[in-house]
């Protein structure tokens, strides 16, 4: 049985690869989450036609589909896999504040190695 960090870093190589993101798609994305919660945060980097915000968009709805599978237990994300689906299901009346927590700190574990793993920017 694979622990968090093998399930993190497994996902995390699966997200970047086709997508080829880059470091600076990635980079700023805890700072927000910490900042300004995941709900805020997710709903500013998923604000429809913002082209700048495009790389950190696709790496939120990674984000998404990776809290709604079931071995991080939060079950009202279980359906939720997409960006804008994980803002309405932790908005929701069976949400709690605890749901909330949980996706916060997986979101934030999770990021830690997309940002590891995702593409740096080229030198011009």
């Amino acid at each position: 049985m694979q622990n968090l960090d093998q399930i993190r870093a497994a996902a995390a190589i699966e997200l970047c690869r086709p997508e080829k993101f880059y470091s600076s798609d990635v980079a700023s994305i805890p700072s927000l989450i910490l900042s300004n919660g995941l709900l805020a945060a997710t709903a500013f980097i998923t604000e429809d036609g913002k082209s700048p915000r495009e790389g950190m968009a696709k790496v939120m709805e990674g984000v998404a589909a990776h809290l709604a599978t079931p071995i991080h237990g939060i079950a009202v994300l279980a359906k939720a896999t997409n960006a804008k689906a994980m803002i309405e299901a932790l908005c929701g009346q069976a949400a709690t504040s605890l749901d909330l927590q949980r996706a916060t700190a997986e979101a934030l574990a999770f990021l830690a190695f997309v940002k590891r793993f995702a593409l740096k920017p080229e030198k011009t």
